[in-house]
């Protein structure tokens, strides 16, 4: 597991499945405009 990134860190290039079924690029959103990244550890898993 790597470690996190500081708070203020600019988030790495990724592309990720969502519910919609569409893949989303990091990159491809940002060209248009702010992206707000929100993270959920438990969601989904037992526990």
């Amino acid at each position: 597991m790597s470690e996190p990134l500081p708070i203020g860190s600019k988030a790495p290039s990724f592309t990720a499945p969502a519910s919609d079924g569409q893949t989303y690029s990091l990159g491809a959103l940002l060209k248009k405009g702010p992206v707000a990244l929100v993270f959920y550890p438990g969601n989904n898993t037992p526990g």
